[in-house]
């Protein structure tokens, strides 16, 4: 709930502090644990707190958004509904971690910072929000981000206890075997995610404050968002100009734009006259 009114509000503040609270990191500790150790008891009991903490979070965060007169998608959502190789390097490292500071108690006080850079309770919180406004699109970047999340610890966390010596090699094979395979079959998605960010980048970096002259009217762009999802690029731009822009004078930006990116393209342009 702290979660999903933080994502509603925008504020970083408000779900930081959710990300804090939240209880799930130690069970997938727990589960890490079971998985090197080989021990069912433990992967069972860790498996059964985390799916009813994970249904908890949805229904609350769902209900809670289907009465929210709110409808307007704020950054701080939009953020996770792309996950890609990057989060899964962020949910490695803290899996490192997270493993580390149980395992050492006089460092057991950083779980506060790994709970904090791993951010599990905010995707799921935007899993509910997406449920609850029926979007499945929404519903599955944000999902996709806390299993990513939850499968890069789990199997960092496996790996540090392993290195640590709290089971041989031969004990901990069969689970992190599993547990690699399903964390190949979460990265695939996110290979082609980040090959998306990758080409959003370029875009950005091929336009972003280039300058152009139409018609004589110098035109300074600046790239706000490129969105790949649909069949061209949508490339969303604020010009800066001393003069007023017309049709033609866009349309021929348009033009150029395409030319240099050599692809079809679907612009969304606000105008910005600056008056000396």
């Amino acid at each position: 709930l702290l979660a999903t009114t933080g994502l509603f509000q925008n504020s970083a503040p408000v779900i930081i502090g959710a990300m804090i609270l939240a209880p799930l990191m130690s069970p997938i500790i727990s589960l890490s644990m079971g998985v090197v150790r080989g021990e069912s008891f433990l992967i069972t009991t860790s498996l059964k707190t985390l799916i009813y903490g994970i249904l908890t979070a949805l229904v609350f965060s769902s209900i809670y958004t289907y009465f929210m007169p709110l409808t307007i998608l704020t950054d701080e959502m939009r953020g996770r509904l792309n996950p890609n190789i990057l989060d899964l390097m962020v949910a490695i490292i803290s899996g490192i971690a997270g493993a580390y500071a149980n395992s050492k108690s006089e460092i057991a006080k950083s779980l506060a910072g790994v709970a904090i850079a791993v951010a599990l309770v905010p995707p799921l919180s935007v899993t509910g929000i997406g449920i609850g406004w029926g979007d499945f699109g929404m519903t599955y970047g944000a999902f996709l981000l806390f299993t990513t999340n939850l499968v890069g610890i789990t199997l960092a966390a496996a790996i540090t206890f392993l290195v640590l010596g709290y089971a041989p090699i031969h004990r901990a094979k069969k689970g992190i075997v599993y547990t690699s395979v399903i964390l190949a079959a979460v990265t695939i998605p996110l290979v082609i995610s980040f090959a998306k960010a990758i080409e959003q980048n370029n875009i950005i970096a091929e336009l972003n404050d280039a300058i152009y002259v139409e018609n004589d009217k110098p035109i300074r762009l600046h790239v706000l968002h490129v969105n790949l999802h649909k069949d061209v690029p949508e490339i969303f731009l604020q010009t800066n100009s001393n003069v007023v822009l017309d049709n033609d004078d866009l349309r021929l930006l348009k033009a150029d734009i395409e030319k240099l990116l050599e692809r079809k393209t679907l612009l969304n342009i606000s105008t910005n006259t600056i008056i000396d």
